[in-house]
C-alpha cells in the first residue's frame, strides 16, 4: 500500500512537472511572437516567373514593411544580378533608389546573353528616429535559358480576312495559355507564326507542337495549321546517336588507311646484300 501511493506521489509530481514546463513553453512562445509583432519588419521579392530567355527582361516587385512604431522611417533599397561568382551580370532597373513602408516597387530584370543560373540580390536599408541603418539582402535564383523558337505556317481556306486572329500553340498535347498570339491571315493565303519556348525543365528529346485556334474567334475551323503537327528537339535527336557512330567509323577507317600505306613494305627471301 505504502509503495502504491508513494508511486501516486511520484506520478503527480511528473505531472506538474509536464504541466510547468508547458506553461513556460506557452509564454517563451507569446513573448516570441509579441517581439515579432514589435520589433519585426517583412521584406520580399516576388514575381509571376523565374526563368527567362538571354536577353529578355523579366519584372519583379519588391517590398520592404517595417512594423516598429517611429516617428521618422528612412528605407532605400540596392539591387544587382550577380553570376555564380559574385559579379555583376545583365542589369537591374532601378539598380537602387528610396522605398515607401509597405508598399510594392517593380524591379526590371535584363538578363545576360549568356544561359545559367544567376542571383538577383537586393539590399533593404532601414533608419528609424535617425537610427544606424540597418540591412536587410534579399534574394531570388534566376534562371536564363536559350529559348526554343517554334514556327508554323497557317492557311486561310475561306474567303474572309482575318485580322488579329487568336491562336495558342500545344506543346505535348498541352496547351500553352501564355503562348496567345496574334496573327493575320488574308483571304485563301498563309501566314507564318512563331513562339519562343522558354521553359527551364524540358526533358532532353522529342517533342511535338501544334497551333490552335482560340475560342475568342468566329470561324476558326476556316484556318488550321498546315503540318498539323509540328517536331523539334531538345538536347539531342534521333540522328544524333548515328551521326556520332558515323563520325567515329570515318576517323577508324582514316586511320587505317594512313596506316596501310605507312607500312614498311619487308622484303623476304632476298640476300640481306640486296634488302
Amino acid at each position: 500500500m505504502a509503495r502504491y501511493e508513494e508511486g501516486g506521489v511520484r506520478t503527480k509530481k511528473i505531472i506538474a512537472a509536464i504541466a510547468a514546463l508547458a506553461m513556460v513553453l506557452v509564454a517563451g512562445a507569446a513573448l516570441i511572437a509579441e517581439s515579432q509583432d514589435v520589433d519585426g519588419a517583412t521584406s520580399y521579392i516576388k514575381g509571376d516567373t523565374n526563368v527567362v530567355e538571354v536577353g529578355g527582361n523579366l519584372t519583379y516587385k519588391i517590398m520592404f514593411f517595417e512594423t516598429a512604431e517611429f516617428d521618422t522611417l528612412a528605407l532605400s533599397f540596392t539591387a544587382a544580378l550577380k553570376d555564380s561568382h559574385g559579379n555583376s551580370s545583365g542589369s537591374v532597373s532601378p539598380s537602387s533608389g528610396s522605398l515607401t513602408n509597405g508598399i510594392e516597387s517593380p524591379l526590371i530584370i535584363t538578363a545576360p546573353k549568356t544561359a545559367g543560373k544567376f542571383t538577383l540580390e537586393v539590399t533593404f536599408k532601414s533608419s528609424i528616429n535617425d537610427a544606424a541603418a540597418v540591412s536587410t539582402v534579399k534574394t531570388q535564383v534566376v534562371t536564363v535559358v536559350e529559348p526554343i523558337v517554334l514556327k508554323a505556317t497557317l492557311k486561310n481556306i475561306s474567303d474572309v480576312d482575318f485580322t488579329d486572329f487568336v491562336v495558342y500553340f500545344k506543346i505535348n498535347g498541352k496547351l500553352l495559355e501564355e503562348s496567345k498570339t496574334l496573327v493575320s491571315v488574308d483571304a485563301n493565303s498563309t501566314a507564318d507564326v512563331t513562339y519562343s519556348l522558354v521553359v527551364e525543365s524540358l526533358s532532353n528529346g522529342r517533342h511535338t507542337f501544334q497551333v490552335v485556334a482560340g475560342n475568342e474567334n468566329l470561324g476558326g475551323e476556316k484556318i488550321f495549321f498546315i503540318e498539323g503537327e509540328g517536331v523539334f528537339y531538345k538536347g539531342s535527336s534521333d540522328y544524333g546517336l548515328l551521326n556520332l557512330l558515323l563520325g567515329i567509323l570515318l576517323v577508324v577507317l582514316v586511320i587505317a588507311i594512313i596506316w596501310f600505306y605507312r607500312k614498311p613494305v619487308k622484303n623476304y627471301g632476298k640476300p640481306k646484300s640486296r634488302r
